[in-house]
């Protein structure tokens, strides 16, 4: 099974995009011109509601001809990787920042689009807690179904990805920016790379925070994110079979482009700013600790993400609760948030950070806030 993901084959996908999604911003840009294409992209970023009318009608047209589930989707495993997301919810967005993240930066070519594209964001808040939501949005209960967020979140994605190698092409500090070596922005392995952080990464991580998923579990949680890779326009035969052909990609892929770069240590050094201030003073050390833990000494040396400090200590401890989190959780039905006392003070911190009057940019539904335990804020009007 691991020959089957070859260099000549990811090599080939290093010069391959999306040429359904790259054709309709084109479309888009040639017909309403560069700065209609504009104010509909701030919709795309900064707005996660329903579609509205106002929007060019190829954008709506691709909506449209995007929204349906592959026709392998499996519903009953739809439902069972919902059913692991609700019970390890908390534990998989930590392991997103501290695992999936760090090893996203950890490569020399694709991390580079994230560094330059970072102005489409404004903000490192902004960026950092987008992607947490959409995991959020493809997970929670109906995430993929037919009201659910988790499609159109991943068909946004998908136009914004193609936005993005459109303002390479064409915006020239971005086009001076970017190196032809690096293949195509967001080409295929990048997109497969950004899956697989996702899903096995996750489960990468939660296995190093002491909890591990039976096998059907993990199958289930992965069909999820395979799901969302065909709707973002992944490439059919970067699609892993299972879970053991998921790591296999994915150990592939990050041995193939593991290295130093200046956009990797750029992009750590912001997370761990933003995962500070969710720290209290004492535990400031905590968020490059994790990282150097859970990710390993090998990613935290290549984006330089800093040394472990004593809250090594409390990581291991939590980690010893985790090993036990199924009988406690049993036995002790009324005390998740302090089973998971690091993760639930991270998530909750989350949920009820704001930046400005009205800004709420991470949305966890009343349904899961109950089940974690979390606190409830109201979304303040504009």
């Amino acid at each position: 099974m691991a020959d089957k993901w070859t260099d000549p084959l990811l090599d080939e996908m290093r010069e391959i995009a999306d040429p359904f999604a790259d054709e309709v911003v084109a479309a888009i840009v040639d017909s309403g011109g560069l700065e209609a294409f504009d104010e509909a992209m701030k919709f795309l970023v900064d707005n996660r509601d329903e579609i509205p009318a106002s929007l060019p009608k190829l954008m709506h047209e691709y909506f449209e001809r995007t929204n349906a589930l592959p026709e392998w989707a499996d519903r009953e495993k739809i439902l069972q990787g919902e059913d692991v997301f609700n019970l390890h919810g908390p534990e998989m967005i930590t392991a997103l920042f501290f695992v999936a993240l760090p090893y996203a930066y950890a490569t020399q070519k694709g991390s580079n689009v994230l560094a330059i594209s970072a102005e489409l964001t404004r903000h490192v808040h902004r960026r950092i807690f987008r992607t947490a939501q959409f995991i959020m949005d493809v997970m929670q209960p109906g995430g993929l179904g037919p009201s659910g967020r988790g499609i159109r979140s991943a068909q946004k994605v998908r136009l914004i990805h193609a936005a993005i190698r459109y303002y390479m092409a064409n915006k020239p500090k971005w086009r001076w920016e970017w190196k032809p070596e690096w293949g195509l922005p967001i080409n295929q392995e990048d997109l497969a790379g950004t899956l697989m952080d996702f899903s096995v990464g996750v489960m990468q991580g939660l296995e190093r925070m002491g909890i591990k998923l039976a096998p059907q579990e993990a199958e289930a949680y992965l069909h999820c994110w395979k799901v969302v890779g065909h709707i973002m326009g992944v490439r059919p035969e970067l699609i892993p079979e299972n879970v053991k052909d998921a790591f296999d990609l994915a150990e592939t892929i990050i041995g193939r482009q593991r290295g130093k770069s200046a956009s990797g240590k750029l992009l750590i050094k912001d997370l761990l700013v933003f995962m500070q201030g969710f720290m209290p003073r004492l535990f400031s050390g905590f968020p490059a600790t994790a990282v150097r833990y859970l990710s390993g000494d090998q990613v935290a040396d290549l984006i330089e993400s800093g040394p472990s400090d004593w809250t090594r200590l409390v990581l291991k401890l939590q980690i010893a609760i985790f090993e036990n989190f199924e009988f406690l959780r049993h036995r002790y039905p009324f005390t998740d948030r302090y089973i998971r006392f690091l993760t639930w003070t991270l998530i909750d911190k989350a949920v009820l950070f704001e930046e400005g009057a009205n800004a709420n940019y991470f949305e966890i539904p009343d349904g899961l806030k109950r089940k974690w335990r979390l606190s409830r804020r109201e979304r303040l009007s504009p």
